[in-house]
């Protein structure tokens, strides 16, 4: 009896077994096949999504490998760990070092953000921008509204270029406390426009220091001909910084934007291998900046702050909700003594 029992209660049990062992070997074709395919994330659009997802390819392949190791098919386990390991060394590359702070001091403090231009809650983009307290402001998607209301009630911004007119989504400006210096509108693709600008740095003890702010805004990249207008863009906007650091030497780069361009992307690093920036972050976060829907697994970081290798990032952070699908980026930002 004991025996029929155990029978009886075992073919149900193995039954389940196998039907979860099935949705586990489906997923993981799933995953290999994404991870293939994310090495051609150079060439192909689709394969760059994919590489963009390296986070959520890692949560889904985590029950996977666990599943494995606790009902002991190990070739399951096995595979999920190399496809999870994968994509985990590409985060190593997401971080940069962050040089001693004892030898650093503070310079300045920067905010970027992407507004959303049919976003009409600009009242909680004033909060979460005074909330911040950065010294320079990049405002991404600005419309005429936002523009006129960031100007009257941000009046310590006294310094201020802006393109708010754009057809699209692509308005663009800089407001700053600080004076603009060589400000110029460039256009990496027709019709959407990039800011350079020298910002001079009132430093307490009399003297002055520049920095060079970089802002853009590229297509997102939701098909072939966007991949490749993306792609140009960012090309021509690191170029731009490459001459810019031969002709001033001495003044240090700071690149803001909605880049639309994780970290974990080859093309993050062509970015940075291009510019001679790096991606300025003070510790190890996956907080995503963009969210299709309101949960981890459903955001990216596609904004960022990329810095002057002599400059170090000393706090990042991450803003609240404030109508926007993107959050906004906060860098304190210290250069050496």
């Amino acid at each position: 009896m004991d025996v029929a029992a155990t029978g009886t209660m075992s073919q149900p049990a193995g039954r389940l077994n196998k039907y979860v062992c099935k949705c586990c070997w489906l997923t993981l074709g799933c995953l290999v096949l994404c991870t293939f395919l994310a090495f051609f994330s150079s060439r192909f659009w689709v394969a760059k999504l994919l590489a963009n997802l390296r986070v959520q390819l890692v949560i889904a392949g985590l029950p996977v490998l666990l599943v494995g190791v606790f009902l002991r098919h190990w070739r399951l386990a096995l595979i999920a760990c190399v496809v999870i390991a994968l994509h985990l060394s590409w985060f190593a590359t997401a971080f940069p070092p962050v040089p001693n702070g004892d030898s650093f001091r503070h310079f300045v403090t920067v905010t970027s953000v992407n507004v959303l231009s049919e976003n009409v809650q600009h009242d909680q983009v004033i909060a979460d921008l005074i909330e911040a307290n950065p010294d320079v402001i990049a405002v991404l998607e600005l419309t005429p509204m936002l523009d006129q209301k960031l100007r009257q009630d941000l009046p310590a911004y006294s310094h201020v270029m802006s393109r708010s007119g754009n057809s699209g989504n692509f308005g663009v400006g800089v407001y700053s406390k600080y004076p603009l210096a060589d400000a110029e509108y460039f256009e990496s693709v027709e019709a959407i426009d990039s800011i350079a600008v020298t910002v001079v740095v009132e430093q307490v003890r009399g003297s002055e220091e520049n920095f060079g702010l970089f802002v853009t805004h590229p297509l997102p990249p939701m098909n072939g001909d966007l991949f490749e207008k993306r792609n140009r863009q960012l090309e021509d906007v690191a170029d731009r910084i490459h001459r810019f650091r031969e002709q001033a030497s001495a003044i240090p780069v700071v690149l803001l934007g909605d880049l639309n361009l994780t970290p974990w992307s080859p093309l993050f690093l062509e970015l940075q291998s291009r510019s001679g920036l790096v991606r300025g972050i003070s510790d190890f976060s996956l907080e995503p900046t963009w969210y299709r829907f309101p949960l981890f697994p459903f955001g990216l970081v596609i904004d960022h702050g990329l810095i002057e290798p002599s400059l170090a990032c000393s706090d990042f952070k991450v803003g609240k909700p404030m109508g926007s699908d993107h959050r906004s980026i906060t860098l304190r930002i210290a250069s050496s003594d």
